[in-house]
């Protein structure tokens, strides 16, 4: 198995690299996996030399070990490259009473997510799964806005395969801004990723996600819309249209992924199809559950009663829309789980996950104390 170390010792803000010298994290990126004109893997990275930032490669296969740097005072980790991986499945089930931890829209924010994680002892001090057969669900948005969306990305791959080999899950649906990102719009990324984009010498950072990457055709694995046990889970919301359209989880699902990289559609009705999904009342921009959001494409009691139907679920889990907690909607047949992570003027960090055990829901702090909900 190689292993491709990238040492990094954190000191006031600085990396020290293994050749002594004396960088910004700022300066600092990767790796991005992808494939040659041969079809062989490479990691790219940006790392820091006297002379600047700069592009390193280094040709990896499946089992190679990564080194994702340390940022703030996380540690350093490392990541197992697998083959491919399969389309996630849009149905599954969980075994009984264990219990899921839910976080919507961590747009980069590495070091507020981990502490959250570590605080409710998903993950330990050094970043591995400790959640047992526990199940962790991520309601889309790691892109954009904040500095770590790489280092998050990394994290939810690692910990996916150390959930399953402890009988647990990591699940992650996809978000507006994946897509986003993937399909070219790039009008939120985060001002590091000009860097990148220059140093590693692509036209757009989109390029770094293309279907044949590691991390590109990860991500077009996942589901837009994920049921688990009796929870739908997703970014945006279901809209009353989706289900007078008819369409199932698997027509959204498979329709999702091929339009991330369709350049046209083989019918009328496939294109008309992802424009609406990609649309506002698709399942990755719908904001009908909060009025004030809505317009007048407000969901009505009624149309969660459908919505709930056609699915055959109890209650949807939804992020996109930030709330200021956790909260519970048509009488608790929605919960709204997006509190946007951040730190206040005075450095107290602002976030809130979803932690539902035994039955109960729970808002997680992130002091590592829960609160139940009403």
């Amino acid at each position: 198995m190689r292993f491709i170390h990238y040492r990094r010792v954190v000191r006031a803000g600085l990396f020290l690299l293994c050749f002594g010298l004396r960088v910004s994290a700022a300066d600092v990126d990767g790796p991005y996996v992808l494939r040659n004109a041969a079809g062989k893997l490479e990691a790219w990275s940006v790392e820091a030399t006297s002379d600047g930032a700069r592009k390193r490669v280094v040709p990896v296969a499946a089992g190679a070990r990564l080194m994702v740097p340390a940022v703030g005072e996380l540690p350093a980790f490392t990541v197992t490259l697998r083959p491919p991986a399969d389309t996630a499945s849009d149905v599954l089930t969980t075994r009984a009473k264990v219990p899921l931890f839910v976080v919507a829209d961590t747009h980069g924010e590495f070091e507020i997510l981990a502490g959250m994680l570590m605080q409710h002892r998903v993950i330990d001090g050094k970043l591995h799964w400790s959640f047992g057969r526990g199940q962790l669900v991520f309601l889309g948005d790691v892109f954009d806005r904040g500095a770590h969306q790489t280092e998050i990305l990394w994290l939810i791959y690692a910990l996916e395969a150390e959930a399953r080999k402890a009988g647990g899950a990591v699940h992650f649906v996809l978000g507006n801004h994946e897509t986003m990102v993937m399909r070219g719009d790039l009008r939120y990324l985060n001002h590091r990723y000009a860097q990148t984009t220059a140093v590693l010498g692509v036209a757009s950072y989109s390029e770094l996600f293309r279907a044949n990457s590691v991390l590109g055709q990860w991500l077009r694995s996942k589901p837009a819309v994920l049921k688990l046990n009796d929870l739908l889970c997703l970014h945006g919301g279901i809209s009353p249209e989706l289900v007078a359209a008819g369409y199932t989880l698997t027509q959204i699902n498979t329709a999702v992924r091929g339009a991330l990289d369709a350049t046209s559609f083989a019918s009328k009705a496939e294109a008309e199809r992802a424009e609406f999904l990609f649309g506002p009342s698709g399942p990755l921009w719908y904001r009908g559950y909060f009025p004030e959001h809505a317009g007048a494409n407000v969901a009505t009691a009624d149309d969660i009663g459908s919505i709930r139907q056609h699915f055959g679920v109890g209650r949807i889990l939804v992020g996109h829309t930030t709330v200021p907690t956790i909260t519970p909607l048509y009488g608790g047949q929605v919960i709204a789980v997006q509190v946007y992570p951040k730190r206040s003027s005075f450095g107290n960090v602002e976030f809130e996950a979803l932690l539902i055990r035994d039955g109960v829901y729970l808002r997680a702090r992130p002091d590592g104390t829960t609160e139940q909900i009403d």
